[in-house]
């Protein structure tokens, strides 16, 4: 009986992770509620556990992280002014130069679709643990607060991204109310969500974060960045202090080391998507390091401070800086130390030409495929040289949630509290300890902090975190700082008011009625 049953549990496994998978056009991905398969199914602990791995499956794939042979969430940086999009696939290009239809498809439906996958998992576990017998109530605590942090994760993006949608929290049937259901206001929506992580804070361990499930100060994270992201200052300000003080966390003593290398136990690392070679493993060294399927823009480059903390268009500038020169190696010297940390520039070293590095300024033309004499250092091993990796492929953890990043929302709560400035000196520490980082020792700013401050550090700290594109949403400065920016190939951006929300996917529409499409796309 013992093996029928361990079988029989495998067998409902499979099936939950194939039915997670799937691309089958139904709405909200409804998980099956068969009263035998679940009376069978919740029988244990490990039971348990496997379902919450259902839960976590959703965040590999290339909405949310990446696979073995798709683009990265990291994608979506080029959709902003840091980068460019190297290629046309999964409309990344189309979005950026301002063709955005409820049929683009690509990243634009996939997001809603995964995104629902994984809510449908976290409502079929919430809606059964109570079957599982002999459960401590710190396990259910533990176990409930993962999930929950896990739904308002995807439920964050979806808002985000879409605006208003459905919020679902229940497991759905199969019958026609199913197609009743409407669109929840996005604040309703992260009202429930904040609540939800309060939860999840309470029930989950208060420790380190390490194994690559969340921890209570994840949840205190994610609550601190969807406050932010809805204009709540105080409350975004009280969730990321009460990370700083509790004290779990700390800056990690190696930036380069949170991407990749020193990822294991990382003090820095509050929540990421884990990878394992050989198993579990991806392809973004060969995306990044070698196919430039995205390239930095040197929008992004002049960014980053001089090594004095001045703009490196202040009126004395170096002599060596010459912008109109930029395969110059030297154009890049006496910089902010994360600009060559995120960035490959020429003559650096390139472990796919050892001998000659980075776009060589002598062999650019002949040996380097990127467009636009740059490339995305940051997450690449240096060691790799065929990010195909052979039988092993690239390993790295794709970091959804940082203590730099807890900092940095701080600060910017409190400036937005003192109504863009603020001398609090808790706010101003946050923002010099993350520029005093060893290997990094950028000057500390001085009172008062403005606006404009926190959001270049934001951009030159979170660069290729897939961060970028939010806050040009969430600030509304996309017309700013899109319209009228060239690809290479002099392909001008377009950016519309429309764009700070997508369409609904076409498909879901077609079931749901067209009033289910947001306004601006009917």
């Amino acid at each position: 009986m013992f093996i029928k049953n361990s079988c029989i549990r495998f067998i409902i496994c499979c099936l939950l992770f194939a039915y997670c998978s799937c691309n089958k056009d139904e709405f909200l991905n409804k998980q099956p509620t068969d009263k035998i398969t679940n009376e069978v199914f919740w029988t244990s602990k490990n039971d348990a556990e496997l379902a919450i791995a259902g839960c976590y499956s959703t965040l590999r794939t290339p909405a949310f992280a990446i696979d073995a042979s798709s683009f990265s969430s990291l994608q979506m940086e080029g959709l902003s002014d840091n980068a460019y999009c190297n290629s046309t696939l999964d409309s990344y290009t189309d979005i950026s130069r301002g063709v955005l239809t409820p049929t683009s498809g690509g990243i634009q439906s996939r997001v809603w679709t995964d995104a629902y996958k994984g809510i449908a998992a976290c409502n079929w576990f919430l809606g059964n643990l109570y079957r599982v017998p002999d459960l401590t109530e710190a396990d259910q605590a533990r176990m409930k607060g993962e999930v929950y942090f896990l739904r308002s994760f995807f439920y964050n993006e979806l808002t985000m991204l879409y605006g208003d949608v459905p919020f679902v929290t229940e497991q759905l049937g199969f019958g026609p109310d199913v197609f009743k259901i409407q669109k929840t206001p996005r604040a309703a929506i992260a009202k429930q969500i904040l609540a939800d992580l309060d939860t999840a804070a309470a029930g989950l361990p208060n420790t380190a974060y390490s194994t690559g499930h969340p921890v209570r100060a994840s949840a205190l994270a994610l609550k601190a960045r969807i406050c932010l992201y809805n204009e709540l200052w105080q409350e975004a300000a009280d969730a990321a202090k009460t990370v700083i003080t509790e004290g779990k966390s700390s800056l990690a003593n190696s930036y380069q080391g949170i991407f990749w290398g020193e990822q294991d136990n990382n003090p820095e690392i509050l929540f990421s998507i884990k990878a394992s070679s050989p198993t579990i493993v991806h392809n973004l060294d060969l995306l990044y390091g070698s196919r430039f399927s995205m390239v930095p823009l040197h929008q992004l480059v002049d960014s980053y401070e001089m090594l004095d903390g001045s703009k490196p268009v202040a009126p004395v500038v170096p002599s060596f800086y010459d912008p109109n020169n930029r395969m110059r190696n030297d154009f890049y010297r006496n910089r902010d130390p994360r600009l060559k940390l995120t960035i490959f520039t020429p003559g650096d070293p390139w472990a796919y030409n050892p001998t000659i590095g980075f776009n060589n300024e002598a062999k650019f033309k002949a040996e380097s495929p990127s467009v636009n004499n740059l490339g995305m250092r940051k997450y690449i091993n240096l060691t790799v040289n065929d990010g195909s990796g052979g039988p092993s492929g690239s390993s790295q953890a794709l970091v959804k949630l940082r203590y730099a990043d807890v900092l940095l929302m701080y600060a910017e709560a409190m400036v937005e509290l003192g109504g863009g400035t603020t001398s609090d000196p808790a706010a101003l520490k946050a923002i010099n300890d993350i520029r005093a980082r060893p290997g990094i020792g950028m000057p500390p700013k001085t009172a008062p902090l403005t606006r404009e401050m926190v959001r270049n550090e934001r951009r030159v700290e979170l660069a290729f975190e897939g961060l970028r594109y939010y806050d040009i949403k969430r600030w509304k400065i996309g017309k700013e700082v899109l319209n009228g920016v060239k690809d290479p190939g002099n392909v001008t951006r377009v950016f519309e008011d429309r764009f700070y929300y997508w369409p609904v996917p076409q498909s879901e529409v077609d079931m749901m009625g067209p009033d289910f499409q947001n306004p601006d796309y009917r």
